[in-house]
């Protein structure tokens, strides 16, 4: 499969009466205040072309270059007589785990070859209050 897009956002959901998938508050990094810590909600959107046969399409969540790691549930996949279609599969994410501040991706597999990735930067912050006067 050709992946055209992985896309990072707060929710997902397929419309039942239209089809269509429906995205909501995309992101690209996630800011904590500490760590470890949990993000509530994220969702993950893949569109791809060129699905040949069905498959299996599976996500890993991972930090780079670290020992971190977290597979997602597989999605089965079914393939289109018209290899020209785009083949949508998405889905939420309750508590993603973050260890640590660091460069993160989302690796899509098929059929256990990695065939995309999707970065994400996680960010610490400092929520001090700001001096009096300020």
């Amino acid at each position: 499969p050709i992946v055209l897009s992985m896309i990072l956002c707060d929710y997902y959901y397929r419309d039942a009466h239209t089809g269509k998938s429906i995205l909501a508050g995309t992101f690209s990094s996630i800011n904590s205040a500490g760590f470890p810590s949990k993000h509530g909600n994220c969702a993950i959107y893949v569109a791809m072309t060129d699905v040949a046969s069905n498959g299996t399409a599976q996500l890993i969540f991972r930090k780079e270059n670290a020992d971190f790691s977290m597979q997602l549930p597989p999605w089965e996949v079914q393939a289109s007589d018209n290899r020209h279609a785009v083949i949508e599969i998405g889905g939420n994410i309750n508590g993603l785990p973050l260890p640590e501040p660091g460069s993160y991706e989302f690796v899509l597999l098929w059929n256990g070859a990695e065939i995309a990735s999707r970065r994400m930067s996680v960010v610490k912050i400092d929520l001090d209050a700001p001096p009096p006067g300020a």
